[in-house]
């Protein structure tokens, strides 16, 4: 049941905190690891207390490469064909967690669109990238039209005592830390689903709260077990944007991205506001007492909202607009008084968060465009990716810190951040980089 035989070791060789408020944090434990427990972080959002990340790094050459292992499937060797999949990685402690899917080689692409890729969760030691265990999960019984997003798009999740895991099949499974399942639940979803489940699960309490379910838009698992606790409709199902849990006005929302923007009681599902507008595969992004979210694909429209009121706010609390192009998958960023996003064609842009006045656009030669932000207490923010990689200054004008290569192949995952260093899946390997 938890794959450790070497069968199935392949690996080759194998809440809200604002930024001052997690520079604090860093500040009063300047030793102390930070664990990077699901998407975008400790705080949904894209911010890190590490203050000693490397700002250079370079695939070839080796610097700043702490560790590289080559995820089965890599283009080193190709055993059988892996879809490494959009998803990111996590970290906790000394261990490093990432899904995969893979078909055996033999198998013809036009039939690998028809079936299902064996599910896999892999973790690896952070400190030497020695591989550890890497579970097989049964799949559901979704199996995905578009095979280009393939079945591992969801990052896990991690409380320090099990990882939870999401298949686009449609199934969702707890691990403990050794990699031994402790349960699995197939979620009801539609028929004929296109892209399968994109979005990835977040914990709240003793909850596990997935999105874009059947005709449901949030779903609530007790998850110690399994078993459902709530489950609420949203205005507009989505299956791309992941959820957040923040402190608004005194007290916890879950904010979710669907048919606009929406606020629940995290603990019961309780619609508690909404707002009507673009949005669909962006996740949540808050900074100076204003949610931002607009469509995270194409040339839409994006849209700053006052997340302080109640029922249907969509005449009362908008607070600015603007037209914004924006490659698929990617989220924005707050870092102070300004907001960050990647656009289509390699174009970095920056607007006032309160007022949404446009302060900078800047080209940035062969961006990996898919990857979302990560923003540290002196203000970096790292557009890191297993592509290109650029690193700037926040503030109203545009500083280019830095442009690093990985040289493996591209994709939509996102860096994870823990302990001072930076850990990135490629389509080849997992990179851990760090100073040296």
């Amino acid at each position: 049941m938890n794959g450790r035989s070497s069968k199935h070791l392949r690996f080759g060789h194998l809440c809200v905190l604002t930024l001052a408020t997690l520079l604090s944090l860093a500040t009063a434990n300047p030793c102390q690891g930070e664990n990077w427990p699901g998407w975008r972080g400790p705080t949904g959002l894209g911010y890190t207390t590490e203050k000693t990340l490397p700002l250079t790094w370079n695939g070839k050459s080796g610097e700043n490469i702490v560790w590289k292992a080559l995820l089965h499937g890599g283009r080193k060797q190709n055993p059988e064909f892996s879809s490494p999949g959009w998803s990111s990685p996590i970290v906790w402690g000394d261990r490093v967690f990432l899904t995969t899917a893979i078909w055996p080689a033999d198998v013809p692409e036009k039939e690998r669109r028809a079936t299902i890729g064996e599910h896999h969760v892999l973790c690896f030691r952070a400190s030497d990238g020695e591989p550890l265990w890497d579970t097989i999960v049964p799949p559901g019984k979704c199996v995905v039209n578009n095979f280009y997003h393939m079945y591992t798009v969801p990052t896990p999740v991690t409380d320090g005592e099990h990882v939870f895991a999401m298949f686009a099949s449609g199934v969702l499974v707890s691990l403990d830390l050794d990699g031994k399942i402790a349960w699995r639940e197939e979620l009801p979803l539609l028929k004929g689903e296109d892209g399968g489940i994109c979005s990835s699960p977040i914990l709240h309490k003793d909850t596990v709260i997935v999105p874009g379910i059947q005709e449901l838009g949030l779903r609530a698992l007790d998850k110690r077990t399994g078993q459902l606790k709530w489950e609420q409709a949203t205005r507009q199902r989505n299956t791309y944007a992941t959820p957040a849990v923040l402190q608004i006005g005194g007290k916890q929302q879950l904010i979710h991205n669907a048919g606009g923007i929406q606020g629940f009681d995290p603990d019961n599902g309780e619609l508690l506001w909404s707002c009507r507008c673009e949005s669909s595969q962006s996740s949540v992004t808050f900074g100076g007492g204003l949610l931002y979210v607009d469509h995270g694909r194409g040339g839409r429209t994006g849209t700053a909202v006052d997340p302080t009121g109640s029922g249907d706010v969509s005449k009362t609390h908008i607070k600015w607009q603007t037209q914004v192009s924006c490659p698929a998958g990617t989220s924005p960023i707050v870092v102070g008084d300004y907001l960050y996003r990647i656009g289509g064609n390699g174009i970095i842009r920056c607007w006032q968060m309160k007022d949404g006045e446009k302060v900078y656009e800047e080209r940035a030669e062969r961006i990996t465009p898919s990857a979302s932000p990560v923003a540290s207490p002196d203000g970096r923010i790292y557009f890191a990716s297993s592509g290109k990689t650029y690193v700037i200054q926040s503030g109203p004008e545009y500083k280019e810190l830095a442009v690093n290569d990985l040289d493996d192949h591209p994709d939509y995952t996102s860096a994870a951040v823990s302990n001072g260093r930076i850990y990135i899946k490629g389509k080849s390997y997992l990179w851990c980089i760090g100073t040296k």
